[in-house]
């Protein structure tokens, strides 16, 4: 049988249109793979660019292809790319347009949908070059976080609120450091979050307000180098000032989890062990979850995720059993969230190997600054 994966879309929307190709494409383009051939069909302002550019076996002309069927409509030009390499069936991303998908079936073209987010398999292992190009993503982040620590830590208190130049210090201000910072460093990351007090509880609240002293401060920063499309991912939580003698227990014992969780990583382990190895660990300390509550509270998320191309990929390292291969690079992050005490997390990117894995991430683990 001969089968075709095809991906209609812009690379902004499909890292693995970027994965096969190395082609930044602003609009969708046709891509398609036959036995391990690939093929890009591009138009007249993409074309020379494609082929100077394209890691791909052939780039073909969009518009002699129209040209020749006296057709510009997509669908006409996906079934003469089938009946030309004389394909049985057609396997698409999970996300492909709704629409050609059932006008393809309309057609009496045997075509399936994958069920996972990623669409070539290969993408969950990373080679040494995707790991390297992590690890760099990594080493700017944590420069820029070296920067918004220091920031928080050589602030003013009056009246129990932050001040830095003369100026109430928020979530906001600090946000906004951090991405400028990113993007002179050829990073971006529009969503990072820098929450303190309250909004800590809430695992993705950005942040939002004047920063109090003797609260939490979670930095968590994910960025994406503009040029390869690589991501890092790391977490901190600092207090500045005093805190309370639960936040203080609440750091040690989610510093002693993450820990545990790093040191149990390694290829061929479930990651659901590593997950409860954690759990268990802030049961003993008194640290319990409940899922029961309006609003649940404790150790209320995974413990990790896979990280590449895209910030959220498999390997999910969670309660859901999935066993964790070689080279995958994967964070560690768990965190307690209790609304009225704040929350605290700790995250590092690492790299599995065959004896543990590769810590990406250098950065210490401090809570007062």
């Amino acid at each position: 049988m001969k089968i075709m994966n095809l991906i209609y879309d812009d690379t902004k929307n499909s890292s693995d249109l970027y994965y096969k190709t190395g082609f930044k494409a602003p609009d969708p383009v046709i891509f398609f793979e036959i036995r391990k051939k690939t093929y890009l069909v591009l138009n007249d302002l993409e074309l020379e660019r494609g082929k100077s550019q394209a890691k791909v076996n052939k780039v073909l002309s969009l518009r002699e292809r129209s040209e020749r069927l006296k057709s510009r409509n997509i669908i006409d030009i996906i079934m003469d790319i089938i009946s030309e390499y004389k394909i049985n069936k057609v396997s698409v991303p999970y996300n492909f347009p709704s629409y050609i998908f059932s006008e393809l079936r309309k057609r009496k073209v045997k075509i399936e949908a994958s069920s996972s987010p990623i669409f070539f398999n290969e993408r969950l292992v990373k080679s040494s070059t995707e790991i390297k190009e992590i690890k760099k993503t990594m080493k700017f982040t944590e420069k820029v976080l070296r920067n918004i620590i220091d920031k928080i830590k050589y602030s003013k208190v009056r009246n129990k609120l932050l001040y830095s130049d003369g100026k109430i210090l928020t979530s906001q201000i600090l946000r906004n450091d951090c991405q400028r910072q990113l993007v002179s460093l050829g990073l971006e990351c529009s969503d990072c979050i820098i929450s303190s007090g309250k909004h800590s509880a809430l695992p993705h609240h950005e942040g939002a307000g004047p920063i109090n002293e003797s609260v939490p401060i979670i930095i968590d920063i994910f960025p994406r180098d503009i040029q390869t499309g690589y991501f890092a991912d790391i977490t901190r939580t600092v207090v500045k000032g005093r805190p309370s003698e639960i936040l203080k227990k609440m750091f040690k014992v989610v510093k002693l989890g993450q820990k545990t969780g790093v040191e149990l990583v390694k290829s061929g382990r479930d990651g659901k062990t590593i997950h409860n190895a954690i759990k268990r660990i802030f049961n003993e300390y008194g640290f319990l979850t409940d899922f029961s509550k309006k609003n649940p509270d404790g150790f209320i998320h995974s413990t990790g995720h896979g990280l590449g191309l895209d910030i959220h990929e498999p390997p999910r390292v969670s309660e859901l059993s999935e066993i964790l291969k070689l080279n995958q690079v994967i964070t560690v992050e768990p965190g307690l969230y209790y609304p009225n005490i704040g929350g605290i997390r700790i995250e590092d990117t690492v790299v599995v190997t065959k004896a543990g894995c590769n810590n990406l991430t250098s950065f210490p683990k401090f809570f007062e600054i």
